[in-house]
């Protein structure tokens, strides 16, 4: 008997027989279970329903299998989120300066394209900020972020504050989607009832923390003048 030919990826497998040998009745083929296939999955479920929402059975049942087949890859969710938290750190986008372009702005976009990245994955600002999971995938955009401060004349020590403060300022504008502070006043009407002021068009997203980065970089450039 000729063995059966092996059916293209993602086909059902192989046929089987009904105990009259008439008709081939099909089976599932099952996904194929890896901590890559894991980690995905644990980033797809982040993404679109939170971070509280990420369990392993959350994941085993979007993998389409039981919770106990995931322990051969993964012990708990701690190691689920070290794994998302990598996988996220590895990904940071990294934008190198144009030809000729002013050490500022080369800073500036480098540091705009962490906040949109950051702002699609909602969770990711909480976990950073909770520093329960360490990743060593960040140690690229680390050495990138104080290249370009070097360039812009700090020394190594200053270049190293000022990444750290460039990153608690993306912090806490992504944590803080209406800062404490933020002015309300506009958004009833003025005493007396009279009618509202028109208002210009919305600020697109991170209008205000590009206001607040572009100010924080020119600060940072004048370190050099500050009373030790």
């Amino acid at each position: 008997m000729t063995p059966d030919k092996t059916r293209p990826r993602g086909a059902a497998g192989p046929a089987a027989r009904s105990a009259g040998g008439l008709a081939p009745i099909a089976t599932e083929q099952r996904p194929v279970l890896s901590r890559a296939a894991i980690t995905a999955t644990a980033r797809h479920i982040a993404d679109t329903e939170g971070i509280g929402e990420l369990t392993l059975r959350r994941v085993a049942a979007e993998l389409g299998t039981g919770q106990a087949s995931l322990y051969r890859h993964i012990a708990h969710r701690a190691e689920l989120l070290a794994l998302v938290t990598e996988d996220l750190a590895v990904s940071f986008p990294i934008v190198e300066p144009a030809p000729a372009e002013p050490p500022a702005e080369a800073i500036a976009a480098q540091w705009l394209a962490m906040y949109h990245f950051m702002a699609a994955h909602p969770w990711a600002a909480k976990v950073i900020a909770e520093g329960h999971h360490l990743a060593t995938g960040t140690r690229s955009i680390l050495e990138h972020g104080l290249t370009l401060l070097r360039a812009a004349g700090l020394t190594e020590a200053d270049a190293l504050h000022g990444y750290r403060a460039l990153w608690h300022l993306l912090l806490g504008h992504l944590l803080n989607e209406h800062p404490f502070g933020h002015d309300t006043q506009h958004d009833t009407a003025p005493p007396g009832g009279a009618p509202e002021p028109a208002r210009g068009p919305a600020e697109p997203a991170g209008a205000e923390f590009e206001w607040a980065l572009r100010r924080l970089i020119a600060g940072i450039g004048r370190m050099d003048t500050w009373h030790r």
